[in-house]
């Protein structure tokens, strides 16, 4: 019995460890696997962020422009309250006011459409409008 014993220790010690490294390396694969489905998850969604910022810098843009246009239709509207009624009432319904900046120049009316209506280089007169 002493020699089965041995013979059965004996292949326990020298069996091969191909299962022990194929379960491992299978283990190791998964877990690529995963990660690079999670890598190629957000390269899509930085893509789809990178296109959602270049639409919201082109929408920024015509904001700012439309920013510009209201301001100076606004300062116009004002320098025609002065003598005309109507606009006005207009002035007085919408509660149109011209708040200058610190460094804004006089109001000076427009030279033709398009042209701002206020001068000088310092910032820009705020307009504010409240909404009803």
């Amino acid at each position: 019995m002493n020699s089965e014993k041995e013979k059965s220790l004996l292949n326990q010690t020298q069996r091969n460890p191909y299962w022990v490294c194929m379960v491992v390396f299978l283990a190791l694969a998964t877990d690529q696997g995963f990660r690079l489905l999670t890598q190629l998850d957000q390269r899509n969604q930085l893509t789809q962020a990178q296109s959602m910022q270049a639409q919201n810098i082109n929408m920024l843009y015509e904001a700012q422009q439309l920013e510009v246009r209201l301001q100076n239709l606004s300062l116009d509207l004002l320098q025609v309250a002065k003598t005309n009624a109507q606009a006005k009432q207009i002035v007085q319904d919408f509660n149109i006011q011209w708040n200058p900046g610190p460094a804004a120049a006089p109001v000076q009316p427009a030279s033709g459409p398009g042209q701002p209506a206020f001068g000088g280089a310092g910032s820009p007169a705020s307009i504010n409008a409240p909404k009803k």
